[in-house]
This record gives C-alpha cells, sequence and structure tokens, in this order.
C-alpha cells in the first residue's frame, strides 16, 4: 500500500465545488479523502502551502505525430512536455501515418499509452478513410478498439451527405465526433485570417466566414440527427453566435472548445512575417477575440484544448506562404489561460479550471478530471503567481513552435500526480 499527502493547498475542484485550502489524502493510487487537517499518515508528503492543487487538466487537442513523424514529436515526448503543463491526459488526434482510420493505429496508441506510463493518452479515430472525406471509416470498429471520439482533423468533412451519414452512425454507435469546421472554397490558399494585417502583409487571407459556415452546417446536422457534436477549435465571432444559439435551442449534444492561443494573440504576432504564429485557424483579430472571451464568460464555450502541433524547425523557416501550420501548447496552456483570463478577472480560477478538467472529461465520456473520493489521483499543482519568459529552450517537446516564445506568463506546474505517483517535480521528470 502506498500513500501520499498533498498538505495546505489551496484545493480547486469545480466538479465537487471545492475551492478552499484544504489536504489531499491518496491511497494506492485513489483518491482517499479531501478535508481540512486530514490526519492520515503518509509514505510521502508534499507541502503545498501557497500553491494551488487541482485535478491534472486534460487536453482535448493534441497532434503527438506517432506513428510516422516521430522526428516532429513521439508519446513519450509529448507526454513528458504534458507532464511539464500540468496535463494528466491528452486526446490524441488521428492525423498520424498511417492515420487512425482502422482498429490496429488506435490499438497500437493504447498500447503505446501503457507501456510509457507517462499520462493517459486516448485516441481518436478518423471519420473518414485516409481522412479524405469519402468513404466513412468502420466506426462501430474504432470506438470498440478504445477511440473516444471520431474526427478527421486537419481536415474538414466538406461533403454534407457523407458528414450526415457520419453522425447517424455515430449517434447509433454511441461515439462523439469531434468537428473540424472549414469550408474549403472560401478558405481557398489563405495563410492568416483576412483582415488589415494581411493586406498589410500581401499574404492570402482566410476570411472568418469559412469558418462561420462550416459551424453553421455542423450545428444544423447535428440537431437533425441527434449526434453528439463537439466543435474543435473556434476562433470566429461568428462561431460563437452559432453555437451559443444552438444551446439557447436546447442543443445539448452540441460542445465547443476554444485552442488557448485563440483567446490570447492577435493577428497582430504575424506582423514581420513570424511564422511562429501561422496557424489554423489562424489568429484573429480583435474583435473575435473580445467574442470569444464573451463566449467563455457566458458558458458558450464548454473546454480549453492546445491544440498542440509541433513541427521540425526548417518547416517553420520557410516563407510565410510555404511554412507549417501550428503551434505548440502543452506545456504553456495554464499559464496562458491564467494570465490572459484569470489575471484580468474575465474568469475565476475555478471556472479556468473547469474548462480545463471535468468539463473535457464530461466531454469525451471519461471518469477524470476531479478529486472525488476513489477517483483515480490525478493531480496538478500550481504556482499561480510564478512568472516566466517562455524559452523554447526549455521545452521537454521536440516542437520548438510556440506562438508565446519570449511573452512573460504567470503561473506554472510544480508537481504533476498521475496515478498516485509523482511524474513531474519541480522541472524533474520522474519516470
Amino acid at each position: 500500500m502506498s500513500t501520499l499527502l498533498i498538505a495546505g493547498g489551496h484545493v480547486i475542484d469545480p466538479k465537487n465545488g471545492v475551492d478552499g485550502v484544504a489536504d489531499v489524502f491518496v491511497r494506492d493510487g485513489k483518491i482517499a479523502a479531501v478535508g481540512r487537517n486530514l490526519k492520515e499518515k503518509a509514505d510521502k508528503k508534499i507541502d503545498a502551502k501557497g500553491l494551488t492543487v487541482t485535478p491534472g487538466l486534460i487536453d482535448l487537442h493534441v497532434h503527438f505525430r506517432e506513428p510516422g513523424r516521430e522526428d516532429k514529436e513521439t508519446f513519450e515526448t509529448a507526454s513528458k512536455a504534458a507532464l511539464a503543463g500540468g496535463i494528466t491526459a491528452a486526446v490524441a488526434m488521428p492525423n498520424t501515418n498511417p492515420i487512425a482510420d482502422n482498429q490496429t493505429v488506435v490499438e497500437f496508441i493504447l498500447k503505446r499509452s501503457r507501456d510509457l506510463d507517462l499520462i493517459n493518452i486516448y485516441p481518436t479515430g478518423a471519420i473518414t478513410k485516409g481522412q479524405e472525406g469519402a468513404m466513412l471509416s468502420e466506426i462501430n470498429e474504432l470506438k470498440n478498439s478504445g477511440a473516444v471520439a471520431i474526427t478527421d482533423d486537419g481536415h474538414d468533412v466538406q461533403k454534407e451527405g457523407v458528414l450526415k451519414r457520419a453522425m447517424e452512425y455515430a449517434r447509433t454507435c454511441g461515439v462523439l465526433l469531434m468537428s473540424h469546421c472549414e469550408t474549403k472554397d472560401l478558405t481557398e490558399d489563405g495563410v492568416m485570417h483576412e483582415g488589415w494585417i494581411s493586406t498589410q502583409l500581401g499574404l492570402p487571407g482566410s476570411p472568418a466566414l469559412s469558418e462561420d459556415m462550416a459551424v453553421y452546417k455542423n450545428i444544423l446536422l447535428a440537431e437533425k440527427t441527434g449526434a453528439r457534436l463537439h466543435l474543435m477549435h473556434n476562433s470566429t465571432a461568428g462561431s460563437m453566435r452559432a453555437i451559443r444559439e444552438a444551446k439557447k435551442r436546447g442543443a445539448k449534444n452540441i460542445t465547443a472548445e476554444v485552442s488557448v492561443q485563440h483567446f490570447a494573440l492577435t493577428d497582430k504576432e504575424c506582423m514581420g512575417y513570424n511564422t511562429l504564429a501561422k496557424m489554423y485557424p489562424p489568429l484573429r483579430s480583435q474583435e473575435h477575440i473580445d467574442a470569444i472571451i464573451a463566449g467563455i464568460k457566458d458558458g458558450t464555450v464548454d473546454a480549453f484544448t492546445t491544440d498542440h502541433a509541433p513541427h521540425i524547425e526548417p518547416e517553420k523557416l520557410k516563407a510565410f506562404q510555404d511554412a507549417a501550420f501550428g503551434t505548440v501548447g502543452l506545456e504553456t496552456s495554464f499559464a496562458v489561460m491564467n494570465t490572459y483570463l484569470v489575471k484580468p478577472k474575465h474568469i475565476s480560477l475555478k471556472q479556468g479550471i473547469e474548462k480545463m478538467t471535468s468539463s473535457p472529461a464530461r466531454i469525451i465520456g471519461i471518469n477524470k478530471g476531479h478529486l472525488s473520493k476513489g477517483a483515480d489521483a490525478d493531480i496538478a499543482i500550481f504556482d499561480t503567481e510564478k512568472e516566466w519568459v517562455v524559452d523554447e529552450k526549455k521545452f521537454l517537446s521536440k516542437g520548438k513552435n510556440s506562438a508565446f516564445i519570449g511573452k512573460k506568463l504567470r503561473g506554472k506546474a510544480v508537481y504533476t500526480i498521475v496515478g498516485g505517483v509523482v511524474k513531474y517535480d519541480n522541472g524533474t521528470i520522474i519516470a
């Protein structure tokens, strides 16, 4: 029997309404008790006075790159980066090589997660074969193999008939469909947000309307079919409006995420042809940032994610039009949320933690993201006041392509605990 006592921290457990100083006692990998001045003796004690104790963070949107692009990232390197960010569970996107459109790849991901024993990795399966938007994957097979959702992330299913059938099958199989919303005919060759900055830079823009129309399409189809729909990396005022309207109509089968960069940074980051700011969906103008924050405050947004997209350096050193899309985020997501939402008092820390723990867990249907008695002891401990400057040289991720390099953030993981075992301790991975 192994025991751990986390003493005197400010415990925030949104699912159970906990927000105050308390101890957390762990026995054999499970939460045994949460309360003031616990008297239990433990094998290991962490003095958490002055620190914030939360359920381990859950990231719904991570590109691990394995199998196929291990030069960019691996399950091991991404998992270690996640631990450094207080993340104990992550959902793997299917755009690997080979694509996760079959049982074999899904089972491989699950085995790699078990063998590494670092964080909990939950695979998704592709909606369509090869993510080509034409032939549906064996959706029930993917679910039975362990996929928590299906998605063609990186590609929108452009054919409405195919998407409708996918939603019908997803509902029948009882699996979540996660949708990347983009209208290709409108995006064309756009490489950043279409607006004044793209005009100044002479770069082809991707209009917000491309996302808006696709979000409306997905919502209408989900309302018609009854499928559980999760809208990924929303970035526009139009998306917020569409999702808000759907929820007001009573659409309980629809949830939505925002990647943290999309409430923190504007398209001004692209000035100077800064390819680190090139991502999809693109960083938008301030009016869209304001709308996203409003959607966060009124509950339109259910979860925060990273859309962690690591690349090798040469892919970002190209001319802006040719550079790869994407930014890494596993090691910075909590700090970005804390810096850009909590410290300016847009939301409370408890509200932010809820969108990174219990709400993501609810969306994918896993019993995680809380500190209930008997729950898996997946725990993060943060210093919410620690100021630090993002330095890619210190990243544990292989990907160094962060849009936040050089920016000062507040809040950092001190300990990350998975299944009652301390996996990250003040900058050191304990494997």
